[in-house]
């Protein structure tokens, strides 16, 4: 008889996706200053800003160990664009459709890996804003898309709005506060066309 509940036990005895992460570009760590516990997740995260892999590190209890290899596995070939706004309650319910409820006294366990998971995210929109710090104008801090590359993507695409702005480079797709700059710019490209 196991310690932990069927499916708990399970991950608890050989987690997919523990380890470390040669090539991550973003790391989350979650803490617990009750148990001592804690998690690291470490992401890849291509150029296409979709997650091509994640890993996690923790000291914690096998409901630490399962919820992080659940929400890794769910991680896997995810957009940021689908990640955005992500709520506590989607993660959450993952994890819970896949291994069950955790119990009163373990649920810092999933807050924690939810942490974590904001933690990461946050660290790779932080190192993404970090590269544009040259001269290039960055319109969209939520991708880091640069004024250059919203204007090439006008000059070859020639998008009709916004929307295709966002479906080609991703601009505007997170917060939406740079889609009227970038309304700006469409409509200065078609004033020029109408010269």
């Amino acid at each position: 008889m196991s310690f932990y509940p069927t499916k708990i036990a399970e991950i608890f005895k050989l987690p997919k996706n523990a380890g470390t992460l040669n090539g991550a570009n973003a790391f989350g760590t979650g803490a617990s200053f009750l148990c001592g516990a804690f998690v690291r997740l470490s992401l890849c995260i291509d150029k296409e800003k979709r997650i091509t892999e994640a890993k996690f590190q923790t000291n914690g209890c096998g409901y630490m160990i399962a919820a992080a290899n659940v929400l890794c596995g769910h991680l896997a070939d995810r957009r940021l664009t689908k990640l955005h706004g992500l709520t506590q309650d989607e993660p959450h319910v993952r994890i819970t459709d896949e291994i069950g409820e955790f119990p009163e006294g373990r649920k810092q366990c999933l807050e924690l890996v939810i942490e974590a998971l904001k933690n990461a995210l946050s660290d790779f929109r932080s190192r993404t804003l970090e590269e544009f710090q040259g001269e290039k104008a960055l319109i969209c801090t939520c991708f880091g898309v640069s004024e250059e590359t919203i204007l090439s993507v006008i000059d070859l695409y020639k998008p009709n709005d916004v929307c295709d702005i966002s479906e080609i480079c991703n601009a505007g797709l997170g917060c939406g506060s740079c889609q009227m700059i970038i309304q700006e710019m469409l409509d200065a490209a078609e004033s020029e066309l109408e010269l």
